[in-house]
């Protein structure tokens, strides 16, 4: 590789180095214009792949990365929204008997203590175990347990299976984000945003579902529910066939991946990992496939990296005898007990700790405001409908018209994320606090106009926001605890989904007088989104424009 302008190239490096920024002058750099002495041997190795990364571009293996891990979003709200829409019909039927307004909520309790679970055991094996196998395991759990769910003889069981799928599923937003930013070019970030387009789509897709199954395979055409004496399991399977379609789908993602697709291991994992030549190779194999040149350096560069370091250990001596079994496990136990103990890096300086826990405090407000209105927003609806005489079929229809706008909001939030006065820290904070002035003034309204308009409006700044956050998480953190942190923040925003419709559920069915219930909830849910408003307010940085490592 050759450099036209030495000047141009020292001032790159220069800029680079004290910035964090990589712009488009990156042709003709090399390995050891590119070193360090302030970095790690691990960081050199790093910056030089991510430097090669940006020279070979956006290309197919990119794309399909990120259609694939998309798909992973798409499946998170899919099975949520599932869960959502089938309460009504398990009101109906005998063995399901004890549902009601009070204990519904028990159902995506559920759910979401399968996600947390899942959030925080994904979270800490992505980092462990690696990307591909994480990336492969998480659809393949959830689509099992969610066909099993479709079979459930009673409501404890169903509970039990909706838990377990909530396992595969909630592993899904961390692993995902974490693949596509490791793959992404500094310039192609935006797309980490958009990710969460795929979200709203799985929730369409669930309300088609279930707008095809339910009015139509169930008692009382699952408007409301029934006497048990009148239902039979036979005469009410519409919500059965909602769940197997969903796990069916999340099937076909499995397969998808594990059989049309040939992932490649993160190379910025394997580098953490010390295997220096895989990275290389698997840089090589991304190059292929994009039809790109194959990458200028070397494993030669990397021993010079280790010797300029002062390194004494080389991979090839960390692999000795790695093919023994019991060494093999050992090493990985170590290597597990090396990431528990990398959580520390999370609080290595005043700056990375004010970042943490305010990241841990929006997670755990965002997380309780939308478990919330996912819950109980279509219950309100449905309930309004029902009291001025609506058809279920008109309620369904309010469904996609709410849940349709998403779909362009994270597209908006792609965008906005970019502009220089927003970025991704003010974004959120509109965002959010849109999410809060929604839900209170959803308690004011009675026309059913205004009733779907607000219902979207919260969906849209829900939307956003949370496409954002996304986003912003795993680009704020090194790549060696980079799952560990996505994980550890989703398990606490899980946990307060847990905790959401424990406390909202007495509230919905606290009196007689539905429209104060609702109210409550609504006031509780919007009054937490304002908590994570104050919360961003204080975050220590943006990331815009930055490369991670």
């Amino acid at each position: 590789m050759s450099i036209a302008s030495t000047d141009e190239a020292f001032h790159e490096v220069r800029r680079v180095r004290s910035t964090g920024h990589v712009g488009d002058s990156i042709e003709g750099l090399k390995a050891s214009d590119l070193f360090d002495e302030t970095k790690t041997a691990k960081e050199n190795k790093s910056l030089l792949m991510s430097y090669e990364l940006e020279r070979m571009g956006f290309g197919r293996y990119q794309l399909f990365v990120f259609l694939l891990c998309g798909l992973g979003f798409f499946t998170d709200l899919l099975f949520a929204q599932a869960f959502g829409l089938i309460t009504v019909p398990l009101e109906s039927e005998p063995d399901f008997g004890t549902v009601n307004d009070g204990n519904i909520g028990t159902l995506f309790t559920a759910f979401n203590v399968g996600l947390t679970v899942g959030a925080f055991s994904w979270g800490i094996l992505v980092d462990v175990v690696g990307r591909k196998w994480s990336f492969y395991c998480t659809c393949l759990l959830a689509s099992i347990f969610g066909l099993a769910a479709g079979g459930s003889p009673n409501f404890t069981a169903l509970r039990v299976l909706v838990a377990f799928s909530g396992l595969g599923v909630g592993g899904n937003i961390p692993i995902d984000a974490t693949i596509t930013l490791e793959f992404l070019p500094t310039k192609n970030r935006w797309l980490l945003a958009l990710l969460s387009l795929f979200q709203p789509i799985g929730v369409l897709v669930a309300s088609g579902i279930a707008y095809g199954f339910v009015p139509n395979y169930s008692c009382g055409d699952g408007a409301t529910a029934v006497s048990e004496t009148v239902c039979r399991s036979a005469d009410n399977r519409g919500w059965r066939y909602t769940l197997f379609t969903v796990g069916g789908i999340t099937l076909g993602v499995f397969l998808l991946r594990f059989l049309l697709f040939t992932f490649r291991e993160s190379p910025a994992y394997l580098v953490n990992l010390g295997k220096d030549r895989e990275a290389i190779e698997v840089v090589k194999a991304i190059a292929k496939v994009n039809k790109a040149d194959a990458p200028a350096f070397t494993m030669e560069d990397f021993n010079e990296i280790d010797r300029r370091c002062g390194n004494t250990i080389g991979e090839d001596q960390v692999k000795v005898g790695a093919g023994r079994r019991g060494e093999v496990f050992a090493e990985s136990s170590k290597h597990a007990l090396r990431q528990l103990t990398n959580v520390k890096v999370l609080f290595q300086n005043r700056k990375m700790a004010r970042l943490t826990i305010l990241l841990w405090i929006t997670f755990i407000c965002d997380f309780f405001a939308f478990n919330i209105a996912g819950a109980y927003l279509p219950l309100i609806l449905s309930d309004r409908n029902i009291a001025q005489g609506k058809t279920l079929a008109e309620t369904y229809r309010s469904y996609v018209a709410i849940y349709a706008p998403g779909i362009g909001a994270c597209i908006l939030a792609a965008a906005l994320i970019e502009l220089p006065r927003l970025g991704r820290q003010w974004s959120m904070v509109f965002f959010s606090a849109l999410m809060g002035v929604s839900m209170f003034i959803y308690t004011r309204v009675e026309t059913e106009a205004a009733s779907v308009g607000l219902n979207a409006l919260e969906y849209i700044a829900q939307s956003a926001f949370n496409a954002i956050l996304y986003a912003y998480l795993p680009e704020v953190y090194p790549s060696s605890v980079r799952g560990t942190a996505s994980g550890v923040a989703s398990t606490l925003g899980r946990i307060s989904g847990i905790v959401a419709p424990l406390i909202a559920g007495p509230l919905y069915s606290a009196g007689p007088d539905k429209a104060q219930n609702a109210a409550h909830v609504l006031y509780l849910g919007g009054g937490v989104a304002f908590a994570a408003t104050i919360a961003l307010i204080f975050l220590p940085f943006d990331n815009k424009g930055r490369r991670v490592h």
